[in-house]
């Protein structure tokens, strides 16, 4: 509507929390212990309780109002009746970070603060129920490390000495000082939630030791180990968290990735960090789940598969149907609510191909749907399909046929459920006769000195050195020198430059708008260089760090300033422009929610727009 503001709107910061919720998994439910019921009594620890981490450093630092914490949003939870929080240990870790960001340190980069005894007994005394907090840090060339941080590349290196300060055993695993947090709580509360504030994996093997503590105790002192993965929820991250421990909202998020015990679990770590300056890419097709799903010895190293996530509620998936027609797998399969709140399921099929020349990985993710908002008892038939063509694998070594995507004559089998790890296989395999060639193609920029690579019973394939392809996309060779940190030319539009426009006679963009002229005259008067800094043509302005298009004000072509964007619109805190900070992207694919995720793009674009007209394309010698 006329004169309303867009960024930072109350209905985007609504849709921002909404987002959020949708897109938190809950790992663990033991006893029931979630949602807090109405009333219950809570003690929170540790540092991120406060020390939010509302999404990823340098390009997705969204310049905000401001944000909620998990503890704000407790207390909105308070004020409503839900639930009474024990705030002296609130206030307590709210000073600890206060002075640690006075010290320099900023959010997710700070020292977990000792627990003091005497907070702890007075804790104690007030409730038998704690929530445990954990918050990592992530950004721009910033990787999860089982080992002190000793350098990153491409980032600043200020933070990597801090990290190196703060996590002695890498940001992958906990700290000493959380180690010590996590136990002092755990044996002074029976019952424990744990909500961990994080961008992407981490060490969860200390989850799988509390069952096993879980298990020794008697009924009447027995330990819940709630686990909520609330990643980094934007601008109302924290409110979105305490919506979900407080039952306002039935978690629905489910898995991205993996989780398993070690980072050296994971086939990409043993050499990840050989150079600085490339990556041997071994494991091939055998990447996340289908590294996992396809090595029995991978298998069991898994502690939550991935599309793995519970609710508060119980669902049946049920196939109906599943046959292929024409170029199409169909599958009609039906969700029941068997629980006892309204919520929502994910509905997976995968698929398995077979082994052929062409190495596979045991299990494929091929399509999924989420359900709507599903009353206790409700149903909903969901109807899901997807091409045959996209169960093809690449030959790029000529096994088959070089560089095409082809369909390996075999029985191709098909599942369907909520996790890589709860299937139901459907009954009957579809069988292709022959070989399918799906798409012929072309070698070009192939990888020329990979030394092996993994196949599907295990082992490792060597593959030959290959010469290097010359100008393989057709362009001359380049100065790698020159590709980096060059600064753009100032082309500003003073006295000067306005007398040689006058007196140009060179064409002018407001011709090809006009239909005066096309488009491809216009360009070809244009030399290599205009061509150059069309696309990178103008320093900073204030507005953004990210440099401007356009600006060849003698072809009439004005000046565009860019932003960055991956978690909302990013404009530099002295502009005073504030935006909407979305959940970060892991998040926004955790909701499993593909309107939900088009929603929150379209109105993070509408927010583009809105500062476009009256900050982007102002002229450089302007102030914004």
């Amino acid at each position: 509507k006329a004169g309303k503001r867009v960024t930072g709107s109350r209905e985007h910061i609504e849709l921002s929390r909404k987002a959020a919720s949708e897109g938190m998994v809950l790992l663990k439910n033991q006893d029931a212990v979630l949602p807090f019921q109405k009333g219950q009594k809570l003690a929170v620890f540790g540092k991120a309780c406060v020390d939010y981490v509302k999404g990823g450093g340098g390009s997705g630092d969204v310049t905000v109002a401001y944000t909620r914490n998990l503890m704000e949003g407790l207390k909105i939870k308070e004020q409503e009746g839900k639930v009474e929080v024990f705030w002296p240990a609130a206030r307590y870790y709210e000073k600890e970070i206060r002075d640690q960001y006075a010290r320099g340190y900023c959010p997710g980069m700070t020292l977990e603060p000792e627990v003091p005894e005497e907070l702890l007994t007075q804790a104690k005394a007030f409730t038998d129920t704690a929530i445990i907090t954990i918050c990592r840090y992530s950004g721009e060339g910033w990787d999860r490390k089982s080992i002190a941080d000793k350098a990153f590349a491409g980032g600043d290196q200020s933070l990597a000495q801090l990290s190196a300060k703060i996590f002695e055993n890498g940001d992958f695993c906990l700290t000493e000082a959380e180690k010590k947090m996590v136990e002092k709580v755990k044996a002074a509360f029976p019952r424990v939630a744990v909500v961990l504030n994080v961008g992407g994996m981490l060490d969860t093997s200390w989850f799988k030791e509390d069952e096993k503590i879980s298990s020794v105790v008697t009924v009447r002192e027995e330990c819940g180990r709630e686990k909520l993965l609330a990643w980094q929820g934007g601008i109302e991250g924290g409110l979105a968290a305490a919506d979900i421990l407080c039952g306002d909202v039935n978690p629905s998020g489910k898995l991205t990735d993996t989780f398993a015990g070690t980072l050296e679990d994971y086939p990409s770590s043993e050499s990840f960090h050989e150079s600085l300056d490339y990556v041997n890419y071994e494991e091939d097709v055998y990447v996340g789940y289908r590294y996992f799903e396809s090595f029995p010895q991978a298998k069991e190293k898994v502690i939550y598969p991935f599309g793995y996530g519970l609710s508060y509620t119980a669902f049946e998936i049920s196939t109906k149907d599943l046959k292929v027609e024409e170029d199409k797998v169909k599958v009609k399969a039906e969700v029941i609510n068997l629980g006892k709140r309204a919520g929502k399921e994910v509905v997976q099929v995968y698929y398995s191909a077979p082994q052929g020349k062409l190495g596979k990985p045991a299990l494929e993710l091929a399509a999924f749907e989420k359900t709507r908002l599903l009353a206790p008892g409700e149903s909903q038939m969901m109807l899901l399909e997807f091409p045959v063509s996209s169960m093809a694998s690449f030959d790029d070594m000529g096994k088959i046929s070089r560089s095409a995507y082809v369909l390996e004559a075999g029985n191709y089998s098909f599942y369907v459920g909520n996790s890589a790890e709860n299937l139901e296989k459907w009954g009957k395999p579809w069988n292709l006769e022959e070989d399918r060639i799906i798409c012929q193609l072309t070698s070009k920029a192939a990888p020329y000195h990979l030394p092996k690579r993994l196949t599907g019973d295990g082992s490792y394939e060597m593959l030959p050195e290959r010469e290097q392809e010359r100008e393989p996309l057709g362009l001359p060779a380049q100065d790698m020198d020159l590709l980096e940190g060059m600064e753009p030319a100032d082309r500003g539009y003073g006295q000067m430059l306005r007398k040689e426009m006058k007196a140009s006679e060179k064409h002018q963009l407001k011709e090809v708008a006009a239909g005066k002229l096309g488009l491809e005259e216009f360009m070809e008067q244009l030399s290599d260089t205009d061509l150059a800094e069309l696309l990178g043509g103008q320093p900073n302005t204030g507005v953004a760090n990210t440099y401007g298009m356009g600006n060849l004000r003698e072809y009439g072509v004005p000046n565009v300033m860019t932003a960055d964007g991956p978690a909302g619109l990013r404009i530099q805190p002295q502009c005073h422009v504030y935006t909407t900070a979305w959940p970060c992207a892991t998040m926004l694919a955790c909701t499993w929610n593909t309107e939900l995720v088009e929603e929150v793009g379209a109105a993070g674009a509408s927010e583009v727009k809105a500062v476009s007209y009256t900050h982007l394309t102002l002229p450089t010698t302007s102030r914004v």
